[in-house]
């Protein structure tokens, strides 16, 4: 018997079990707003200082990367904690799963590339992080949309490609991490916050009809 799957095959398994749960709110907006807004602010605070705006040490810079993990780690243990009680339904378990490993993915890719660069004492190679992780941002958002056949999110999903090449054309000159901080703001603040409200306005429909 012929057990092989095709990529449709394994995408319309997907949706169903999607739809199975579409009536759900998402529940990925908290996360996303957290993590581009932490990392979106120290990147823009990057590019202020390389502009000349901001006039911190150099080595003060690392500070802000180092708050910014620590406040994302640990708005990321509330968040967790706050919906490890709820149950949860099919299209957040596949869509929660994409973005899980987009973040795994993208921490991997960090210190693999650190490692490269001290082993190489070439630092340039770090410019990769930045469009690695529209890249994968990108992926995520095109996979929500093919789940949940919501039209906005391949807006998104083409925004944040669009991005991407905007900030690959800015590496090497003043601009790259303020390019970086609104591309973050693009592709996950703004979208977060419009999850959330989405998701306000489901459940206050939901308690409406109760």
């Amino acid at each position: 018997m012929n057990t092989a799957t095709t990529p449709q095959d394994d995408l319309s398994f997907l949706r169903s079990l999607a739809e199975a749960g579409r009536d759900a709110p998402l529940q990925a907006g908290p996360y996303l707003v957290a993590g581009g807004g932490w990392f979106a602010t120290a990147s823009l605070l990057f590019g202020l200082q390389a502009l000349g705006v901001l006039a911190l040490p150099a080595t003060s810079m690392w500070a802000v990367w180092l708050v910014a993990m620590v406040g994302f780690s640990a708005t990321l243990f509330m968040l967790m904690r706050r919906h490890s009680q709820r149950v949860a339904n099919t299209t957040n378990a596949v869509i929660g799963a994409a973005w899980s490993a987009a973040g795994w993915g993208i921490f991997a890719f960090f210190v693999a590339v650190y490692i490269v660069a001290a082993r190489t004492d070439s630092y340039a190679v770090l410019n990769t992080i930045a469009p690695a992780v529209l890249v994968l941002y990108g992926v995520c958002w095109k996979l929500s949309a093919e789940i949940t056949r919501q039209r906005w999110m391949k807006g998104v999903t083409a925004l944040t490609f669009v991005a991407l090449l905007l900030v690959a054309a800015s590496i090497g000159s003043r601009w790259t991490w303020i390019a970086y901080g609104a591309a973050l703001v693009l592709s996950a603040v703004l979208p977060g916050l419009y999850l959330m409200r989405l998701a306000r306005a489901t459940q206050a429909s939901v308690a409406a009809r109760a």
